[in-house]
């Protein structure tokens, strides 16, 4: 069965044309108008909302199940979202069909469930007078899904595929549900943690780079790999502050005939029994030479006597260190001060490196005040704004925090406030909201933003209502609002993605020992245990950190990695080897 769904702000055109599949057979067609009263009282226009990738997918499911018992050719969904004036359609369901019956079954059953199954309701209606403006969310594709008022469907009938020939249009007596209602929370399967890093990996790929002074690059990854321009160094140089003699020259005393200081470029061929005074880092004046240092020999006005010679040149010959065209620095590398030197000694003054990246993080929960502020009874501080703040440090960032109140409208209008920042943003976090009670609102919030929703559950702990979604290369994360659950997911996830976006490469589980026994590390779902790590001898050494809950901050000061316990895994032995992640 070919379906075609499509969520639109404009209007609904008067020819809505059937998917290519439903060109035989029986086309039903059904509009849903807005009508002009509501509960007994003049309108201008009703408004609609709806999680739109919710509903989607929700409308396709319900299509396909019932396309099982009520076999259908296609079906195309049209829903108009936000404000829809009276009078004007807000659905168009058309349904292609082998015979007329097998369609209008089909509808019927379908207009029944979508009340049930899809998360679309109505939000308020604008009374006469008010003039109706469409809110502009942000940014502009999370449409706000409307339903429909009661509306005969009409059924046409193009004629059979041996017929050809159109037949007559007739009306039937369908009639659409008066209001959606939200649907009950969904269940949502949790995937592994490996699915959830392979997902992240394959949706962040790096964002285009930009060239910037060395001197603002630090902390940035070389998105080109840097190759020298010339020979480094260009010249022979002296290492020494002493006298240049040919290399051959067996003399005893020598005519100092020039000086040459650092900065100098004097080139002569010395002859035998000549030697030139050079600074450290001087070019030498000639080829085939080295350098005696000045404590070697003894000087008597211009004339200078060796009374020790050793094996060394005391010089750093041209192009030792690295031949003009060969790699200065690789892309991948996170330039740190001694790139930066390197860099600036080839004359790279404006590297190719990622991007800045702007991140953009709402805290949410009424129960969460700031730090500075003393909490009531039921209260708790923030700490996940400054923990984010911190984190973010070990990436060239631009961060933009605020807090959301626990309601999802008055969230909504707060963000629309914030405009500009959610727009420009490459990364979305919000804490807290991510899991199933009443007030968690962040999916639907990052649904109404856009976001495609990757997964919203992860198989670990602490951490498992974590939240993935994508809007073109923009991304988003649901986190847990625990603290340590915080941290954990901020290092499996959120820094991985923050790499991908950068160009950088991702850390790599590694292996190590356990210093101290693991107890009571039973749990069906895989932990990511909090841990000190050392080493002894080159050998990586963990040692688990105490831990009661997920928002037990208590052992942050000393967590350096996390350590992965399979599920289902009973205490482990000191020196048992296990996967960790580097904190």
């Amino acid at each position: 069965m070919n379906i075609e769904i499509e969520l639109t702000n404009n209007r609904m055109p008067k020819e809505i044309l059937p998917p290519a599949a439903g060109a035989h057979g029986a086309w039903l067609e059904f509009r849903g108008v807005v009508r002009g009263e509501e509960n007994g009282q003049k309108i201008a226009a009703l408004e609609y909302e709806a999680y739109p990738e919710m509903a989607t997918r929700q409308i396709r499911r319900l299509l396909e199940e019932i396309s099982t018992q009520h076999p259908c050719l296609a079906a195309k969904i049209v829903h108009r979202v936000g404000i829809i004036p009276v009078g004007e359609t807000a659905i168009y369901a058309g349904i292609a069909s082998s015979h007329r019956a097998e369609g209008i079954a089909l509808l019927a059953e379908f207009m029944n469930r979508l009340k049930q199954d899809v998360p679309i309701w109505k939000r308020r209606a604008v009374p006469r007078g008010e003039i109706a403006s469409r809110p502009s969310p942000i940014p502009e594709p999370f449409p706000e899904r409307g339903c429909v008022e009661d509306q005969p469907q009409q059924v046409q009938t193009f004629g059979s595929a041996a017929a050809g020939a159109p037949s007559p249009v007739h009306t039937a007596a369908l009639r659409m549900p008066n209001e959606f209602q939200q649907s009950p929370a969904r269940s949502v399967s949790a995937v592994t943690l490996d699915d959830a890093l392979a997902k992240i990996f394959s949706h962040c790929g790096p964002l285009p780079a930009v060239s910037v002074p060395l001197e603002d690059s630090f902390g940035h990854v070389l998105r080109e790999t840097v190759c020298a321009p010339t020979d480094l160094p260009d010249h022979d140089r002296s290492t020494r502050d002493g006298y240049a003699i040919l290399d051959c020259d067996p003399s005893e005393t020598f005519h100092v005939v020039d000086t040459l200081h650092a900065g100098d470029w004097k080139p002569r061929q010395l002859k035998p029994g000549e030697a030139v005074r050079v600074a450290t880092g001087a070019s030498m004046p000639g080829a085939n030479l080295r350098v005696v240092m000045q404590e070697d020999v003894e000087r008597n006005e211009d004339k200078i006597r060796v009374i020790r010679r050793d094996n060394d040149f005391n010089i750093r010959r041209r192009g030792e260190e690295i031949k003009a065209g060969a790699p200065l620095v690789q892309a991948g590398a996170r330039l740190d001060a001694g790139h930066l030197a390197l860099l600036a000694s080839a004359g790279c003054v404006r590297p190719p490196v990622s991007p800045r990246l702007r991140v953009v993080h709402f805290t949410t929960g009424d129960e969460v005040v700031p730090a500075h502020q003393e909490p009531k009874p039921g209260q708790i501080r923030d700490s996940n704004s400054i923990l984010i703040k911190g984190l973010l440090k070990r990436f060239p960032s631009e961060l933009f925090q605020d807090h959301l109140r626990e309601d999802f409208e008055t969230a909504k209008e707060q963000i629309r406030n914030r405009k500009n920042e959610i727009e420009r943003a490459d990364v979305v976090l919000i804490s807290g909201g991510a899991s199933v009670g009443d007030k968690d609102f962040t999916r639907p919030l990052l649904e109404w933003l856009g976001f495609k929703i990757v997964f919203g559950k992860v198989a670990i702990r602490p951490g498992r209502p974590t939240i993935f979604g994508v809007n073109g290369q923009r991304i988003a994360f649901g986190l847990p609002g625990n603290p340590l659950a915080h941290f954990v997911c901020f290092h499996l996830f959120v820094a991985q993605a923050l790499a991908g976006l950068s160009g950088g490469e991702a850390k790599r589980l590694l292996r190590g020992k356990l210093a101290e026994p693991l107890k009571d590390a039973s749990n069906p779902r895989e932990t990511l245990w909090p841990a000190r790590l050392d080493f002894n001898g080159g050998e990586a050494r963990l040692h688990p950190l105490g831990w009661s809950s997920s928002g037990d901050v208590t052992g942050l000061t000393q967590a350096n990695a996390l350590l992965r316990v399979p599920p289902n895994c009973e205490a482990i032995e000191a020196g048992a080897e296990l996967d960790f992640l580097s904190a």
